[in-house]
């Protein structure tokens, strides 16, 4: 295969989580305002990635779980599987996209530096403390109209799942990252974990009854997003970027999730940002970029281009 071409097929996958995520985003929203609850998005993600996904646990061995092994496919599975799903998800039956496209994927970014840190004893560059400070920055602004919210709104709680959110699959991206796992092995074993886990706890709690009363065209709308666009192209697409484009480029897609989510509720769902959350995605955008040190490898390109 030429190097354009591979190159090629490395954007175009990065373009899959950079639009996968946002529009699984506004499908969550848009579904929430439907009528269908996070639970029932949480069990039509699973559901779909899950079953789709078992033939290949089976392939890859499920006696030692594609050999992660049942120990860390636990651990994976309570801070990558339902839990954090449930609360992001949960966060837009009180907040709009605009808050939920922005603080979600920021605050894994400020949460897994953090936690890279600490436990890894990752050193922390200028660029990385400067990019957090601006996401921070931002992600007050924007949940700002939340504690401005007329009585009655508690779109302060929704900012609350979403930052809640970010904790686990921060530690889940950090213990990937620790562990050295695949990321096709991981999402395989989260997704199949997840709903061996989730539909039991769904039939339950919400019942057979409740899942035939929902409308069948929203229920396959959110079930091929969730499950099928979230849940395995973006992931999948972002890996195939990392290992064609490497990671200084890659970066690139997942620091678009939070301005493409917030361009894609205005059309969709009529939501139009108020000036303080366009100033706060333009911050947590930059900071996002910054932490990645995206400018800093720009400059270093040109230079070694000028030379």
């Amino acid at each position: 295969m030429p190097r354009s071409t591979g190159v090629l097929g490395g954007f175009l996958a990065g373009c899959v989580l950079a639009l996968g995520a946002p529009i699984s985003f506004a499908a969550a929203r848009a579904g929430i305002l439907a009528g269908i609850t996070p639970g029932d998005l949480v069990l039509l993600r699973y559901l779909v990635a899950g079953l789709l996904l078992l033939p290949v646990l089976l392939y890859l061995g499920i006696g030692n779980l594609a050999g992660i092994g049942w120990g860390r496919g636990a651990i994976l599975l309570l801070t990558g599987g339902p839990v954090f799903a449930l609360l992001q998800t949960g966060g837009y039956a009180y907040a709009p996209l605009a808050h939920g496209g922005v603080i979600a994927p920021a605050g894994v970014t400020i949460f897994s530096t953090i936690i890279a840190a600490v436990a890894l004893h990752e050193r922390l560059s200028r660029s990385h403390l400067l990019g957090a400070g601006l996401v921070i920055l931002g992600i007050v602004l924007i949940g700002c109209e939340g504690l401005r919210a007329a009585s009655g709104e508690r779109i302060w709680m929704g900012d609350m799942l979403f930052v809640a959110s970010a904790i686990p699959w921060a530690t889940f991206t950090v213990l990937v990252r620790y562990w050295r796992l695949e990321a096709v092995r991981v999402i395989t074993v989260v997704s199949v974990l997840s709903i061996s886990v989730t539909l039991p706890a769904y039939l339950a709690v919400a019942g057979t009854n409740h899942l035939l009363s929902l409308p069948m065209g929203e229920l396959s709308t959110q079930a091929l997003v969730q499950g099928g666009v979230q849940g395995i192209l973006a992931m999948l697409g972002y890996t195939h970027a990392i290992r064609v484009l490497g990671v200084s480029r890659a970066v690139l897609f997942p620091a678009a999730v939070p301005a493409v989510s917030v361009l894609i509720g205005i059309p969709l769902l009529g939501e139009i940002p108020s000036m303080a959350q366009w100033l706060g995605l333009t911050l947590v955008t930059i900071g996002l970029l910054a932490a990645a040190g995206v400018p800093r490898r720009l400059l270093w390109q040109r230079k070694v281009c000028l030379s």
